[in-house]
Parts: structure tokens; C-alpha cells; sequence
């Protein structure tokens, strides 16, 4: 029985997303780490599956942001679980 983070470590590191990259680009508006300082909400600390929940949201357009659907669109399921747990720990 293999856990999921064997299954990871065993992925070819060109397959794996870098985390770092996917969570800085919302740094722009979200603040570094997800920390805002703007009236952008902070997204640091946020429980992984209401952020995931939001992202899923807004990429299929049940949840309405001029900017954030469009944004969505760029990401996958797999791109949000781990910007999910990179936020969530910050």
C-alpha cells in the first residue's frame, strides 16, 4: 500500500508543480503568503477545502469575481489542492 506522499516522491520532478510558483502569483493581490494588506481578502490560513471549495467555485462561475474566475480558469484541481496546503500553513 503506497500513501500518497510515496506516490509524490515518486513522480518524475518535471510532473510535480511548483508550489512556490503557483502561490506567488497570488501574491499580487492576496499579500505575500496569503497575508493581504489590501481589501483583497487574506487567504493565509485558510482551511485547505474551503479553499479549495472557493477555487472550484469560481472556476466554474457559481461564484462571481470579475477577476478570480478568469484566474481559476488557469489552475487545476491538482494546482489548487496544492496552493490549498501552501496557504494553509502560512
Amino acid at each position: 500500500l503506497l500513501t500518497a506522499s510515496a506516490i509524490q516522491a515518486a513522480e518524475p520532478a518535471a510532473r510535480r508543480p511548483d508550489t512556490e510558483r503557483l502561490a506567488h502569483a497570488c501574491a499580487g493581490c492576496h499579500g505575500t503568503n496569503g497575508h493581504s494588506l489590501a481589501p483583497t481578502p487574506s487567504i493565509a490560513g485558510k482551511p485547505e477545502d474551503e479553499f479549495i471549495a472557493a477555487m472550484r467555485e469560481f472556476k466554474s462561475g457559481q461564484r462571481v469575481s470579475s477577476i478570480m474566475n478568469r484566474i481559476a480558469h488557469a489552475y487545476t484541481d491538482e494546482d489548487f489542492l496544492h496552493m490549498a496546503q501552501f496557504f494553509a500553513n502560512r
